[in-house]
């Protein structure tokens, strides 16, 4: 952990809100690294507090609106750097940022402040930040191919390590899928927020959690008080 996006990125991924972290001059700098610690092997801000070397890559923007001679206005001067930090930190996040990382993020934002319902803001919430990447990353292509059906696939595979999705032969707009997980009201919701976000109203979907139905000449299937007889 040098700089300070890194700082960010880490506190992000367990679960901490970048909008709390606070960016101070740290009292003992290190010349060789932006985010000064004291044990070089944190792998993340130890609270909300983030010591930074302003000096550091900064040298030519900071070294003289925070100079340690001058003692004057040091509330304007630590909330002034704070500030300056975060939108640092934001430029830094990004450099690199394609169109789709752009959409994405809006997507995310729309999700999580109920713009598709509260109801599914709710289960949405429900996934972890990984599992809300790569389901928002299946949806915007499913928004360019419109092949909902994969993308679908997709995101139920990706989200479940045992799960399988068949389509019905003898019915037209059916699935079956089997996510090999337990059968509860959280896993309940979660399938239910997957299926309105991917597939069509017509598509019917039969979910099976625990056990998988049973079919015919697959031997792995077919095993008694292991299978759900469909």
């Amino acid at each position: 952990m040098n700089y300070a996006w890194e700082a960010v990125l880490q506190a992000e991924r367990n679960g901490r809100e970048r909008d709390g972290l606070r960016f101070v001059e740290a009292s003992t700098p290190s010349p060789y690294i932006e985010v000064s610690v004291t044990d070089l092997n944190i792998m993340e801000p130890e609270g909300d507090i983030v010591e930074i070397n302003p000096l550091y890559r900064l040298g030519d923007v900071f070294g003289r609106l925070f100079d340690r001679n001058t003692d004057e206005m040091t509330q304007t001067r630590a909330l002034f750097f704070d500030v300056c930090m975060h939108y640092i930190t934001q430029l830094d996040l990004r450099e690199g940022l394609s169109k789709e990382d752009y959409y994405y993020r809006l997507l995310s934002e729309d999700l999580c402040l109920g713009r598709y319902g509260n109801r599914t803001k709710r289960w949405f919430a429900l996934f972890g930040k990984q599992e809300q990447r790569l389901i928002l990353r299946a949806y915007l292509r499913l928004l360019k191919t419109g092949n909902y059906q994969e993308e679908f696939r997709k995101a139920v595979t990706g989200i479940y390590a045992e799960a399988m999705v068949y389509e019905d032969n003898e019915t037209a707009y059916e699935l079956l899928v089997y996510l090999g997980t337990q059968d509860t009201q959280i896993q309940r919701e979660r399938a239910a927020f997957l299926r309105e976000l991917f597939l069509p109203v017509q598509e019917t979907v039969h979910f099976f959690y625990e056990n998988h139905f049973g079919i015919i000449d697959v031997d792995e299937t077919m095993l008694v008080d292991e299978m759900v007889i469909f």
